[in-house]
Protein backbone atom coordinates (compact mmCIF):
# COMPACT_ATOMS: atom_id res chain seq x y z
CA UNK A 1 0.00 0.00 0.00
CA UNK A 2 2.84 2.38 0.91
CA UNK A 3 4.62 1.67 -2.42
CA UNK A 4 1.40 2.31 -4.38
CA UNK A 5 0.89 5.61 -2.53
CA UNK A 6 4.48 6.69 -3.25
CA UNK A 7 4.25 5.75 -6.92
CA UNK A 8 0.98 7.65 -7.25
CA UNK A 9 2.52 10.73 -5.63
CA UNK A 10 5.53 10.67 -7.97
CA UNK A 11 3.37 10.02 -11.04
CA UNK A 12 1.19 13.01 -10.21
CA UNK A 13 4.26 15.23 -9.77
CA UNK A 14 5.85 13.99 -13.00
CA UNK A 15 2.69 14.84 -14.93
CA UNK A 16 2.59 18.29 -13.34
CA UNK A 17 6.22 19.16 -14.17
CA UNK A 18 6.92 20.75 -17.55
CA UNK A 19 10.16 21.40 -19.33
CA UNK A 20 11.60 24.91 -19.45
CA UNK A 21 11.44 27.33 -22.32
CA UNK A 22 14.05 27.36 -25.09
CA UNK A 23 16.99 29.59 -24.14
CA UNK A 24 19.44 28.90 -26.96
CA UNK A 25 20.86 26.35 -29.37
CA UNK A 26 23.89 24.04 -29.44
CA UNK A 27 25.81 25.22 -32.50
CA UNK A 28 29.04 23.20 -32.13
CA UNK A 29 29.53 19.68 -30.82
CA UNK A 30 32.89 17.99 -31.18
CA UNK A 31 33.11 14.76 -29.18
CA UNK A 32 30.78 12.88 -26.84
CA UNK A 33 28.42 14.76 -24.55
CA UNK A 34 25.04 14.18 -22.95
CA UNK A 35 22.20 16.34 -21.74
CA UNK A 36 20.01 15.98 -18.65
CA UNK A 37 16.46 17.15 -19.23
CA UNK A 38 13.82 16.48 -16.62
CA UNK A 39 14.95 13.26 -14.94
CA UNK A 40 16.57 11.55 -17.94
CA UNK A 41 19.87 11.68 -19.80
CA UNK A 42 19.83 12.21 -23.58
CA UNK A 43 22.60 12.02 -26.16
CA UNK A 44 23.53 15.58 -27.09
CA UNK A 45 23.16 16.47 -30.76
CA UNK A 46 24.34 19.58 -32.60
CA UNK A 47 21.39 21.84 -33.36
CA UNK A 48 19.33 20.87 -30.32
CA UNK A 49 17.51 23.66 -28.50
CA UNK A 50 18.77 24.27 -24.97
CA UNK A 51 16.09 24.75 -22.33
CA UNK A 52 15.98 26.29 -18.87
CA UNK A 53 17.15 23.65 -16.40
CA UNK A 54 19.18 21.56 -18.84
CA UNK A 55 22.50 20.12 -17.67
CA UNK A 56 25.26 19.44 -20.22
CA UNK A 57 27.88 16.87 -19.28
CA UNK A 58 30.81 17.21 -21.69
CA UNK A 59 33.06 14.35 -20.68
CA UNK A 60 35.48 14.71 -23.59
CA UNK A 61 33.81 17.21 -25.90
CA UNK A 62 33.68 20.80 -27.06
CA UNK A 63 30.17 22.27 -26.86
CA UNK A 64 29.16 25.75 -27.99
CA UNK A 65 25.86 27.28 -26.91
CA UNK A 66 24.46 30.46 -28.41
CA UNK A 67 21.78 31.95 -26.18
CA UNK A 68 18.69 33.55 -27.67
CA UNK A 69 19.45 36.66 -25.59
CA UNK A 70 22.85 37.08 -27.30
CA UNK A 71 25.71 35.65 -25.17
CA UNK A 72 27.84 32.77 -26.48
CA UNK A 73 29.56 30.16 -24.32
CA UNK A 74 32.01 27.48 -25.42
CA UNK A 75 32.57 24.57 -23.03
CA UNK A 76 35.45 22.08 -23.10
CA UNK A 77 35.38 18.88 -21.07
CA UNK A 78 35.66 17.27 -18.78
CA UNK A 79 33.08 19.85 -17.77
CA UNK A 80 29.49 20.17 -16.58
CA UNK A 81 27.21 23.17 -17.14
CA UNK A 82 23.72 23.90 -15.77
CA UNK A 83 21.47 26.39 -17.59
CA UNK A 84 19.95 28.01 -14.52
CA UNK A 85 18.19 31.03 -16.05
CA UNK A 86 17.71 32.60 -19.48
CA UNK A 87 17.81 36.17 -18.17
CA UNK A 88 15.36 38.94 -19.02
CA UNK A 89 15.25 42.34 -20.71
CA UNK A 90 11.86 43.19 -19.16
CA UNK A 91 11.37 45.83 -16.49
CA UNK A 92 13.79 48.38 -15.10
CA UNK A 93 16.13 45.78 -13.60
CA UNK A 94 17.60 43.56 -16.32
CA UNK A 95 18.19 40.04 -15.03
CA UNK A 96 21.37 38.36 -16.35
CA UNK A 97 21.36 34.91 -17.87
CA UNK A 98 22.82 32.51 -15.32
CA UNK A 99 24.82 29.32 -15.78
CA UNK A 100 26.59 27.11 -13.28
CA UNK A 101 29.92 25.51 -14.22
CA UNK A 102 30.90 22.73 -11.83
CA UNK A 103 34.30 22.09 -13.47
CA UNK A 104 36.18 22.52 -16.72
CA UNK A 105 37.06 25.25 -19.24
CA UNK A 106 34.67 27.85 -20.61
CA UNK A 107 34.97 30.85 -22.91
CA UNK A 108 32.19 33.44 -22.96
CA UNK A 109 31.46 36.35 -25.28
CA UNK A 110 28.88 39.04 -24.54
CA UNK A 111 28.42 42.14 -26.67
CA UNK A 112 26.74 45.42 -25.84
CA UNK A 113 22.98 45.06 -26.17
CA UNK A 114 22.97 41.40 -25.10
CA UNK A 115 21.55 40.27 -21.80
CA UNK A 116 24.39 40.15 -19.27
CA UNK A 117 25.82 36.71 -18.49
CA UNK A 118 26.67 35.35 -15.06
CA UNK A 119 28.63 32.09 -14.79
CA UNK A 120 28.70 30.71 -11.27
CA UNK A 121 31.02 28.01 -9.97
CA UNK A 122 31.61 26.32 -6.60
CA UNK A 123 34.44 28.82 -5.95
CA UNK A 124 33.17 32.17 -7.31
CA UNK A 125 31.19 33.79 -10.14
CA UNK A 126 32.06 35.80 -13.26
CA UNK A 127 29.57 38.38 -14.58
CA UNK A 128 29.87 40.60 -17.65
CA UNK A 129 27.56 42.76 -19.75
CA UNK A 130 30.04 43.43 -22.54
CA UNK A 131 33.22 41.41 -22.73
CA UNK A 132 35.11 38.24 -23.60
CA UNK A 133 36.64 36.02 -20.94
CA UNK A 134 38.16 32.58 -20.47
CA UNK A 135 37.62 30.77 -17.19
CA UNK A 136 38.83 27.53 -15.67
CA UNK A 137 37.02 25.96 -12.73
CA UNK A 138 38.64 23.47 -10.38
CA UNK A 139 36.95 22.04 -7.25
CA UNK A 140 37.87 24.98 -5.01
CA UNK A 141 39.34 27.57 -7.38
CA UNK A 142 38.37 29.85 -10.25
CA UNK A 143 40.88 31.31 -12.71
CA UNK A 144 39.78 33.85 -15.32
CA UNK A 145 41.43 35.89 -18.04
CA UNK A 146 39.45 38.84 -19.37
CA UNK A 147 40.33 39.18 -23.03
CA UNK A 148 38.17 42.25 -23.63
CA UNK A 149 35.82 44.56 -21.76
CA UNK A 150 35.80 46.60 -18.56
CA UNK A 151 32.45 45.47 -17.13
CA UNK A 152 33.57 42.07 -15.85
CA UNK A 153 33.27 41.26 -12.14
CA UNK A 154 34.44 38.33 -10.05
CA UNK A 155 32.18 37.78 -7.06
CA UNK A 156 33.28 35.78 -4.06
CA UNK A 157 30.82 33.40 -2.37
CA UNK A 158 29.08 34.80 0.69
CA UNK A 159 27.40 33.25 3.69
CA UNK A 160 24.25 31.32 2.86
CA UNK A 161 22.50 32.71 -0.21
CA UNK A 162 24.21 36.10 0.09
CA UNK A 163 27.01 37.16 -2.24
CA UNK A 164 30.47 38.05 -1.05
CA UNK A 165 32.83 40.78 -2.18
CA UNK A 166 32.80 41.79 -5.88
CA UNK A 167 36.00 42.71 -7.74
CA UNK A 168 36.29 44.43 -11.10
CA UNK A 169 38.58 42.71 -13.61
CA UNK A 170 39.59 44.82 -16.60
CA UNK A 171 40.45 43.72 -20.12
CA UNK A 172 43.91 42.12 -20.28
CA UNK A 173 43.89 41.13 -16.60
CA UNK A 174 44.05 37.68 -15.05
CA UNK A 175 42.18 36.95 -11.81
CA UNK A 176 42.21 34.02 -9.42
CA UNK A 177 40.16 33.18 -6.36
CA UNK A 178 40.52 30.01 -4.29
CA UNK A 179 39.35 28.76 -0.92
CA UNK A 180 42.92 28.74 0.40
CA UNK A 181 44.05 32.14 -0.95
CA UNK A 182 42.60 35.65 -1.28
CA UNK A 183 41.48 37.25 -4.53
CA UNK A 184 44.43 38.36 -6.69
CA UNK A 185 44.99 39.80 -10.16
CA UNK A 186 47.88 40.03 -12.61
CA UNK A 187 48.51 42.11 -15.72
CA UNK A 188 48.59 39.03 -17.96
CA UNK A 189 47.64 35.37 -17.92
CA UNK A 190 50.43 33.13 -16.57
CA UNK A 191 52.12 30.77 -19.00
CA UNK A 192 50.78 27.72 -17.15
CA UNK A 193 47.20 28.93 -17.70
CA UNK A 194 47.82 29.70 -21.40
CA UNK A 195 49.49 26.33 -22.03
CA UNK A 196 46.59 24.39 -20.47
CA UNK A 197 43.88 26.48 -22.17
CA UNK A 198 42.07 24.86 -25.13
CA UNK A 199 43.82 26.00 -28.28
CA UNK A 200 40.72 27.28 -30.08
CA UNK A 201 40.08 29.72 -27.21
CA UNK A 202 42.79 31.90 -28.78
CA UNK A 203 40.33 32.70 -31.59
CA UNK A 204 36.99 34.57 -31.48
CA UNK A 205 33.96 32.34 -30.92
CA UNK A 206 32.10 31.88 -34.22
CA UNK A 207 28.44 32.85 -34.51
CA UNK A 208 26.55 29.91 -36.05
CA UNK A 209 23.04 30.34 -34.66
CA UNK A 210 21.63 31.37 -38.05
CA UNK A 211 22.33 27.86 -39.36
CA UNK A 212 19.77 26.42 -36.93
CA UNK A 213 16.97 28.99 -37.03
CA UNK A 214 14.60 26.69 -38.91
CA UNK A 215 15.70 23.11 -38.21
CA UNK A 216 14.51 21.33 -35.07
CA UNK A 217 16.44 18.43 -33.58
CA UNK A 218 14.60 15.91 -31.41
CA UNK A 219 16.36 14.37 -28.42
CA UNK A 220 16.19 10.65 -27.70
CA UNK A 221 16.14 9.63 -24.05
CA UNK A 222 18.91 7.30 -22.91
CA UNK A 223 18.27 6.45 -19.23
CA UNK A 224 17.12 8.06 -15.97
CA UNK A 225 19.61 9.84 -13.73
CA UNK A 226 21.01 7.72 -10.91
CA UNK A 227 21.24 8.79 -7.29
CA UNK A 228 25.05 8.99 -7.49
CA UNK A 229 24.74 11.41 -10.42
CA UNK A 230 21.96 13.40 -8.74
CA UNK A 231 23.47 13.72 -5.26
CA UNK A 232 25.80 16.67 -6.06
CA UNK A 233 22.84 18.63 -7.44
CA UNK A 234 20.64 17.72 -4.47
CA UNK A 235 23.24 19.16 -2.10
CA UNK A 236 24.35 22.12 -4.25
CA UNK A 237 23.27 25.76 -4.55
CA UNK A 238 20.26 24.82 -6.71
CA UNK A 239 19.06 22.20 -4.23
CA UNK A 240 15.45 23.40 -4.06
CA UNK A 241 14.96 23.21 -7.83
CA UNK A 242 16.47 19.73 -8.09
CA UNK A 243 14.51 18.37 -5.11
CA UNK A 244 11.30 19.23 -6.93
CA UNK A 245 12.58 18.15 -10.32
CA UNK A 246 13.93 14.76 -9.24
CA UNK A 247 11.12 13.80 -6.87
CA UNK A 248 9.54 11.45 -9.48
CA UNK A 249 12.71 9.31 -9.28
CA UNK A 250 11.68 8.27 -5.75
CA UNK A 251 9.31 5.79 -7.38
CA UNK A 252 12.40 3.81 -8.48
CA UNK A 253 13.68 1.56 -5.69
CA UNK A 254 17.30 1.88 -6.87
CA UNK A 255 17.08 5.67 -6.48
CA UNK A 256 14.93 5.58 -3.35
CA UNK A 257 17.20 3.18 -1.43
CA UNK A 258 20.20 5.53 -1.02
CA UNK A 259 17.83 8.39 -0.19
CA UNK A 260 16.24 6.35 2.60
CA UNK A 261 19.71 5.52 3.93
CA UNK A 262 20.37 9.22 4.54
CA UNK A 263 16.83 10.53 4.89
CA UNK A 264 17.94 13.14 7.44
CA UNK A 265 19.62 14.97 4.54
CA UNK A 266 16.30 15.26 2.68
CA UNK A 267 13.66 16.50 5.15
CA UNK A 268 11.64 17.83 2.20
CA UNK A 269 11.03 14.23 1.08
CA UNK A 270 10.31 12.77 4.52
CA UNK A 271 6.51 12.92 4.31
CA UNK A 272 6.60 11.33 0.86
CA UNK A 273 8.86 8.45 1.83
CA UNK A 274 7.42 7.96 5.33
CA UNK A 275 3.71 8.85 5.02
CA UNK A 276 1.73 9.35 8.26
CA UNK A 277 -0.27 6.40 9.52
CA UNK A 278 -3.98 6.67 8.57
CA UNK A 279 -6.42 7.31 11.42
CA UNK A 280 -9.13 4.72 12.21
CA UNK A 281 -12.42 5.50 10.54
CA UNK A 282 -14.48 4.74 13.63
CA UNK A 283 -13.02 5.41 17.02
CA UNK A 284 -14.42 3.72 20.07
CA UNK A 285 -16.12 6.13 22.51
CA UNK A 286 -13.99 6.93 25.55
CA UNK A 287 -14.65 4.87 28.63
CA UNK A 288 -16.35 6.62 31.51
CA UNK A 289 -14.06 7.49 34.40
CA UNK A 290 -16.91 7.65 36.91
CA UNK A 291 -17.11 4.74 39.35
CA UNK A 292 -20.49 3.11 39.86
CA UNK A 293 -21.87 3.41 43.38
CA UNK A 294 -22.47 0.11 45.18
CA UNK A 295 -26.08 -1.10 45.54
CA UNK A 296 -27.67 -2.05 48.88
CA UNK A 297 -30.22 -4.78 49.54
CA UNK A 298 -33.35 -3.36 51.12
CA UNK A 299 -36.65 -4.98 52.08
CA UNK A 300 -38.60 -3.17 49.40
CA UNK A 301 -36.07 -3.45 46.52
CA UNK A 302 -32.56 -2.44 45.69
CA UNK A 303 -31.79 1.28 45.61
CA UNK A 304 -28.65 3.36 45.42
Amino acid sequence: MKTMWLAGCCLFLASALCYGADVGVVTILDGNARLLRGTSWHKLIEGVRLQDGDVIDAADAQVQIELSAGPIVNLVGPAELFAASAGSREGKQLAPAEMYLTRGWLKLAVKQGDVALRVRSPAAAITTGDGVAVMHVAPEALEAFVERGDTTRLTEPGKGAAEGAAHEVKGGEFAIYASDRPFATAGAAPQKFVAAMPRHFRDPLPNRAALYQVSRVQLVADRPITYAEAEPWLSGPYRRAFLKRLQPRLADAEFRGPVMAKLQAYPEWHDILVPPEPKDKAEAPPKSTEKAEPTRNRPFGNTK
